[in-house]
């Protein structure tokens, strides 16, 4: 039943970092094109347009973003979009938050202490609610 519960809390630590792991982050306009291709990518344009794209490639002057379509079949297709670089406002990608990480790391491993800790108490004998206070006494 121990190793039932280790699992459980294993699947429970790893979910938790998958949802806490990535953030949007902005980049640098002189490092649009420090990576030949980007996943997860959101344009904001100067006209106050918002694009969302599954990935994208930088070429010379000008952003070609992809994102799936969602159409019937065993295929996969993508729409493909060109936008001069001039025309982009803020260029962010999603990526892995280390703080965050940190935090929902640390305070999963605080939390799985504590219970091995209560365990270790309550194996000992140590456990209030077990009746072993002082003799005579109820």
């Amino acid at each position: 039943m121990r190793s039932r519960d280790t699992a459980r809390m294993a699947v429970c630590v790893l979910w938790l970092l998958g949802t806490g792991c990535t953030a949007l982050k902005e980049i640098p306009r002189s490092e649009y094109a420090a990576q030949p291709e980007r996943k997860n990518v959101r344009v904001h344009t100067r006209d106050g347009l918002v694009y969302e794209f599954d990935h994208v490639r930088v070429e010379a002057d000008t952003l070609v973003g992809f994102r799936r379509e969602d159409v019937e079949g065993a295929f996969e297709e993508f729409v493909s979009l060109r936008m001069p670089l001039e025309d982009i406002d803020q260029f962010s990608s999603r990526g892995v938050d280390w703080y965050r990480t940190g935090l929902i790391g640390g305070g999963a491993l605080a939390a799985v202490v504590v219970a091995g800790l209560s365990a270790v108490g309550r194996s000992n004998g140590d456990d209030p609610s077990s009746g072993g206070g002082k003799p005579g006494v109820p």
